[in-house]
């Protein structure tokens, strides 16, 4: 049976990324909710949730070194499940991208589609990177080190020293967790990739969703930060990624 949009475009749930929470969401919701009408056949605005990973954003209070990346798959299953979100559209950033791929699994049944924003994603060789030395200083816990955002970048030092104010150390055993897993055929996913600063750590990713004909690669001219500085632009990436499943029903 063909599939409506109603039924079809299904929930958005965003998973953030290390250091941050889901307050970094907040302009892409702002453009999901803008941007369906641009997107042809998503006329209604879907449910969009944003994770709070545990020790993270609203849930901060609860970091320690116990969390792993079994923690924050969790925290995402538990989201879908509280909410009964069904036909779910799964974002990850960054290190988004281990949680959704751990994650989505346990859920199977209710995910439609896997989006990875400039993110390690479950193909090509995939990267690590060594932060023994600082887990050994930090009680284990991995300091914010990458990625610095400009005023420039963000749009004034208030932006700035608000995005300072949101981080929080990020447990090691969530970092070098392998979190390797290869998707299904039928399951529909695609890469974003940022090109204005290709990060060796994402360029593998990248490069073999380029070259798969299952994935659908995008190219966004934009920094690590694009989920903040080109929010409209992923939220229409979203969407399709989410309409696509019904289109082709």
């Amino acid at each position: 049976m063909t599939s409506t949009p109603e039924t079809a475009s299904g929930a958005i749930l965003l998973v953030h990324g290390a250091w941050v929470g889901e307050w970094c969401w907040e302009p892409l919701k702002r453009a999901l909710h803008d941007s369906r009408h641009h997107v042809h056949g998503v006329g209604t605005v879907p449910t969009v949730h944003a994770v709070s990973l545990t020790g993270h954003g609203a849930r901060a209070a609860e970091s320690g070194p116990h969390i792993t990346l079994d923690t924050h798959a969790d925290d995402v299953t538990a989201a879908i499940e509280h909410h009964d979100l069904h036909d779910v559209t799964l974002v990850g950033h960054s290190y988004g991208g281990r949680v959704i791929t751990r994650a989505w699994r346990r859920v199977a049944d209710r995910v439609g589609a896997l989006v990875y924003v400039d993110a390690h994603a479950p193909i090509g060789p995939g990267t690590r990177t060594d932060r023994a030395a600082d887990c050994q200083a930090e009680a284990e816990m991995v300091p914010f080190r990458d990625f610095h955002p400009t005023a420039d970048l963000l749009g004034g030092e208030e932006a700035v020293d608000a995005f300072y104010a949101g981080l929080m150390p990020q447990s090691a055993r969530t970092l070098h967790a392998p979190f390797f897993e290869a998707l299904p055929d039928d399951l529909p996913r695609t890469y974003v990739a940022a090109t204005a600063e290709p990060d060796r750590r994402f360029r593998p990713y990248a490069a073999a969703a380029a070259a798969d004909t299952r994935w659908h690669y995008v190219e966004l001219d934009a920094t690590h930060w694009l989920i903040l500085t080109h929010a409209e632009a992923v939220a229409r990436i979203v969407l399709e990624a989410g309409a696509t499943r019904w289109r082709s029903s």
